[in-house]
């Protein structure tokens, strides 16, 4: 296989000189300097590189408009739903192995070149649309200098390199007037609000309470043990109603802030000269930040798949493991991670079960039937044959349980049955055809070619010749041979009677040379024609019989001048271009014809227009020797 294919081939095509005209003419009438070759290495291809060789596609460029690449710039236009462009994209033959790029011929053998362009749409530009402006907004300020403001929105964005979009904000200054008295020398200046703090206990109020007027004090009518009892037990009752869930666990409190008035000049003064303004809240209630609680994590659940998968590449199961809440967040307080994790698991253990895997089957195709659509049919043969041309073949597609029956092996199951079929979304990968074209082959009619011409007027016996009248024949051939042997062809000879029937006639043999008239060298002339007399069956007889049949008159006919051009007779053809032989390339065959003179003023070969003409090359062959055989008039190269 190896010296069969690979480099070293070589490839050959024929060459030849030609006439601007067309005509050949002889070789040295062309410029030797600048003949092509008739030869060339070339890389031997085999069925086997089609696993070796694949084309490499690149991406496709970006369209570019037709009247830029053919007038090189832009011409203006009016878009009208979109510009007519192209693509191009690099294709190449790349060894698969390492991507090294390679003779396009290689992959060319098992598959054309894919297109290098393709035709392809440039969208309009599409320019920004905004709305209307909104009405100016009030003034910032009511006194002094402020600003107002007025918005657009865009409707449509800019696409395919429309035009940007204009601002959306405008600004104007404004001024309502003057500021006048406290207005324009004091402002109220308002601080940030402090972290959110619980309130002070209840005990510990009344503890320091208590340490604020030099000691603690029994209270009034709590000597007696019976009602010390009974206010222990409402105040347990009291916390218990107050008890909140576990997993909300809020805390209000209250946070502050700072008012106090500030001159123009930036130093604080007494708030009393800002007392005309309505104050800020500076204490509002919060709820206190928590973080959320969880517990730790159980233990990992089972795994969801419980059986071997044999494809490696197919989806492993899962297990997850959960956490509980024990505190949700609250207020700013940092939010709870995930509650449930996941990873992937595999079944462990001995005895684990392999996994059921599915594939497609068909049954076998049907027979090819064509519809019956008799108006399309031949009437002629409609009574003979049946319906016959393109027609269709169905088969049934199920998905059935691939390993079946190593499943009911190690199941212990006495049941051998094939496997039933299974609901078709089990099947991966794409669905078979369930029908295909075919074709079942028409019955061929004969075909005949047109009649011959009448043959002469004859006896049906020339031994028996009295008071007969005589009749003549024509004669037609099989140009196509019919299904069922020549018998159902139409009749091949046919016959008519005619008068004057005579048993011989003359047949034409061949033609002699051209003799100019008037014992000329050259010009118009005669050609004698040299003929045969012959009986009804084409047996030569003696002359006499034929003397009173007519004979061929002599044909006129021209001998060139030394004016004119005269031509050589043709060349045998020469042998095939392809010394091997391809599925895709033909070989050719050559023959030629030399000028022997030429036609007057037309001058010597070194004025002639001539030019070096050739094919493509044939295939590319690999071989040690080339053995020619001749066998009934063909050529057979080894």
């Amino acid at each position: 296989m190896g010296s069969d294919c690979g480099p070293g081939g070589s490839q050959s095509r024929a060459v030849w000189c030609a006439h601007v005209d067309g005509w050949t003419t002889l070789h040295t009438n062309c410029d030797q300097s600048q003949r092509p070759s008739n030869q060339q290495n070339c890389f031997r291809v085999c069925d086997w590189h089609k696993d070796l060789y694949d084309w490499k596609l690149g991406a496709w460029n970006q369209c570019v408009s037709v009247s830029t690449r053919t007038f090189g710039g832009m011409r203006p236009y009016v878009c009208n739903g979109g510009e007519e462009g192209i693509q191009t994209r690099e294709v190449g033959c790349v060894l698969k192995s390492d991507e090294s790029l390679g003779d396009d011929t290689i992959c060319e053998y098992f598959e054309p070149k894919p297109r290098l362009e393709q035709a392809c749409l440039i969208p309009c530009p599409q320019d920004c649309v905004v709305s209307e402006f909104t009405p100016w907004t009030s003034c910032s300020k009511t006194c002094g200098t402020g600003l107002k403001n007025r918005v657009r929105s865009v409707l449509v964005p800019p696409l395919f390199g429309g035009s940007a979009c204009p601002n959306l904000t405008e600004f104007h200054t404004c001024k309502p007037g003057p500021c006048m008295g406290p207005e324009g020398v004091y402002s109220l200046r308002v601080g940030s609000w402090m972290p959110c703090s619980l309130p002070i206990s209840r005990p510990v109020r009344q503890a320091k309470h208590r340490k604020g007027k030099g000691g603690a004090r029994e209270r009034p009518g709590v000597k007696d043990p019976d009602t010390r009892e009974l206010i222990q037990k409402k105040r347990t009752r009291n916390r218990l109603n107050r008890q909140e869930s576990p997993f909300w666990d809020i805390q209000v409190g209250y946070q502050s802030r700072t008012v106090s008035c500030a001159h123009r000049n930036g130093s604080t003064v007494g708030l009393s000269l800002c007392l005309p303004w309505d104050l800020p809240l500076t204490v509002q209630s919060c709820i206190l930040a928590k973080d959320c609680k969880l517990s730790e994590w159980a233990d990992w659940g089972p795994c969801s798949k419980a059986c071997l998968d044999p494809d490696p590449e197919s989806p492993r199961g899962q297990r997850s493991r959960t956490r509980r809440v024990h505190q949700f967040s609250v207020g700013e307080g940092e939010d709870c991670p995930p509650l449930e994790e996941t990873e992937p698991c595999d079944p462990q253990g001995d005895g684990v079960l392999p996994c059921a895997t599915y594939t497609w089957r068909t049954t076998e195709w049907s027979d090819c039937r064509v519809d019956s659509l008799l108006s399309q049919q031949d009437r002629r043969r409609s009574n003979q044959t049946g319906l016959c041309g393109g027609g269709l073949q169905n088969r049934e597609v199920y998905c059935v349980q691939a390993n079946a029956e190593l499943l009911t092996y190690l199941n212990n199951l006495k049941d051998k049955d094939a496997s039933r079929p299974v609901d078709s979304k089990l099947c991966g990968g794409p669905v078979p055809n369930t029908s295909q074209l075919c074709h079942i082959l028409c019955p061929i009619e004969c075909e005949v070619s047109p009649w011959g011409a009448w043959g002469p007027c004859t006896y049906e016996n020339c031994d028996v010749q009295e008071g007969k009248k005589g009749f003549k024949l024509r004669k037609r051939e099989i140009s196509n041979e019919p299904t069922g042997g020549p018998g159902n062809c139409p009749h091949l000879v046919e016959a008519v009677p005619c008068d004057e029937p005579s048993c011989w006639d003359w047949r034409l043999v061949r033609l002699d040379e051209c003799i100019p008239d008037g014992e000329l060298p050259c010009g118009p002339g005669t050609q004698i024609p040299q003929v045969q007399c012959v009986n009804s069956s084409g047996d030569m007889v003696d002359k006499e019989l034929c003397g009173g049949a007519s004979a061929p008159e002599p044909i006129a006919c021209d001998v060139p001048c030394p004016k004119d051009c005269v031509l050589s007779d043709w060349t045998s053809w020469s042998s095939c271009s392809q010394t091997c032989s391809s599925k895709t390339i033909e070989g050719k065959q050559l023959r030629t014809r030399s000028i022997l003179a030429y036609n007057a003023g037309e001058g010597d070969y070194e004025t002639m227009y001539c030019r070096w003409c050739t094919v493509l090359y044939g295939l590319c062959c690999i071989s040690t020797a080339v053995l020619i055989y001749h066998v009934k008039g063909v050529f057979l190269f080894v």
